[in-house]
């Protein structure tokens, strides 16, 4: 009687830890499979040129090497340069992650020295890519032809949403 209860309280502790196992593995490969990869993201890398608000941009992001892509950005208006921003995405264990930096003409960080913006992806398709931080930005990348990139910035601000669109043709 005492083996068969043994035998029982094993058969059950071993049904508990294949259901746990199994629950744990079905939601680390429905995690896996809806992350996008670097290589999928690669639709962003070039060097793009654009206008606004009577300035030149240009974005510049390689292709994907390693665990990232590294980008930067810079406007320019009246013969000078306004503000850089200097960008990575970076492959992390929860799926990639836009980091972003500004700085002034001189190199001055506009952030702390210490942080990065960060702008986790939370929804992609082919050819399209939004990284949101803390619900108040979101970059929406989205690459409508083959030598053109739409930027948008979403700005989130005492309840009032804004959206500044850049548009950028391929440098040739």
């Amino acid at each position: 009687m005492r083996l068969r209860s043994n035998l029982l309280i094993c058969f059950f502790g071993y049904l508990v830890l294949i259901a746990r196992l199994g629950s744990g593995a079905v939601s680390a490969q429905e995690k896996t499979a809806s992350q996008p990869t670097l290589a999928e993201l690669a639709f962003i890398a070039g060097t793009w040129q654009g206008e606004l608000g009577g300035g030149a941009t240009e974005e510049q992001w390689n292709p994907p090497s390693g665990d990232s892509m590294m980008g930067m950005f810079r406007y320019v208006q009246n013969g000078k340069a306004v503000f850089y921003e200097f960008m990575l995405i970076e492959q992390t264990p929860d799926g990639p992650v836009l980091r972003l930096r500004h700085f002034n003409p001189r190199l001055v960080a506009w952030e702390d020295k210490t942080g990065t913006l960060n702008f986790p992806l939370v929804e992609f398709r082919k050819n399209y890519a939004v990284f949101d931080h803390d619900s108040k930005e979101r970059l929406i990348f989205h690459r409508k032809s083959a030598d053109s990139l739409t930027i948008t910035l979403e700005k989130t601000k005492d309840g009032q949403k804004t959206a500044e669109a850049f548009n950028y043709k391929l440098k040739k």
